[in-house]
């Protein structure tokens, strides 16, 4: 994703709640980080390599040690987003962001089952 995408996306979409949990000088570091992960994944071939070998069936955790302790700021905020926040107004927000809507199966919106559905979208 492209830095601008990224901050307009993600950073953006997320900046009352960031604002909550992080300064602005976390959040630029994330953002730079970012950026440096992009230049690693474009001259590195074995960080290319590594990362590329992830699917949508791994996990969070899983991907970002392949990197080994590096993006730290990064993979904290993106862990952070990802996750489903407690309150039931929140994680309607949230819902309504991924145009998801809650059905029978879906009885408890903070449930531990929901949170990694979210986790999957």
């Amino acid at each position: 994703m492209h830095p601008s995408m990224f901050i307009s996306k993600v950073v953006d979409q997320y900046c009352e709640h960031l604002a909550k949990h992080w300064s602005a000088d976390l959040i630029d570091k994330a953002e730079s980080e970012h950026r440096e992960l992009l230049v690693v994944y474009a001259r590195k071939p074995d960080v290319k390599a590594a990362l590329d070998k992830h699917d949508k069936k791994t996990f969070f955790n899983e991907a970002c040690d392949c990197l080994k302790g590096r993006f730290m700021q990064l993979r904290q905020l993106c862990s952070g987003l990802a996750t489903t926040f407690p309150n039931t107004t929140s994680v309607e927000s949230d819902f309504s962001i991924i145009k998801w809507e809650k059905n029978n199966s879906r009885s408890s919106l903070t449930s531990l089952s929901l949170a990694g559905i979210v986790h999957a979208k």
